[in-house]
């Protein structure tokens, strides 16, 4: 019969007892912490309140939906009602919706054709924004010159290749000249595939205080 060997899953922390009962401290694999008993009686209090509130947090946040999707529901059937305002509570609610569009880079390049470098700026995002073509006295910066250099330089850190690809999350995101590709689709002189452009509604319940202080 062949044997069958269950792979355990690596734990991302350790854990270690402490002097509280029931108590444990999570840390990284192969450090080794120093801290007081009184700092950890400190940090579990701390820790402590702030589990409590977010499950309250949580557990209101959950009372709510009911309500706000009456709300939302009131406000789409009666066409230009964007909130109400009670003297007497003390407040303002404003409710209002927000297009949220998506552009497919591919979908848009072959829609636009050569078009596409009028209307859009691509930025490689890494925790950051860096205008691809950039060009300095060297080079014109490319997105394949970008991903080797920014590999290039976490490996030279002592990442290894396998973690890079965990911590290192890279996308190119166009950036568009709205105004002038609604311009240039009106004119007849591009047309939008299927899918290049997606729209999605969604939906802002907001208070505030009528007046402050009270």
């Amino acid at each position: 019969m062949e044997k069958v060997v269950e792979k355990k899953k690596k734990e991302r922390f350790e854990t270690v007892l402490t002097h509280l009962p029931g108590v444990q401290l999570r840390k990284e694999p192969g450090i080794t912490l120093d801290i007081l008993r009184k700092t950890i009686v400190s940090f579990y209090q701390s820790a402590k309140e702030y589990a409590k509130t977010h499950w309250q947090i949580e557990a209101l946040s959950d009372q709510q939906k009911p309500q706000r999707e009456e709300i939302i529901k009131v406000v789409k059937e009666n066409e230009g009602l964007r909130g109400l305002i009670s003297e007497e509570d003390n407040f303002v609610l404003t409710v209002g919706p927000r297009e949220k569009i998506t552009w497919d880079r591919e979908l848009l390049k072959k829609s636009l054709g050569i078009a596409y470098p009028a209307v859009a700026r691509e930025d490689l995002v890494v925790n950051l924004s860096i205008p691809v073509g950039f060009v300095t006295p060297k080079v014109t910066i490319s997105e394949k010159l970008l991903r080797e250099a920014l590999s290039k330089a976490l490996i030279d850190l002592g990442i290894s290749q396998q973690n890079l690809k965990k911590i290192m999350q890279q996308e190119i995101v166009p950036s568009l000249d709205e105004k002038k590709l609604a311009e240039m689709i009106n004119q007849g002189r591009v047309k939008l595939l299927p899918g290049a452009r997606t729209a999605e509604i969604t939906w802002s319940v907001r208070v505030d205080r009528l007046k402050e202080g009270e």
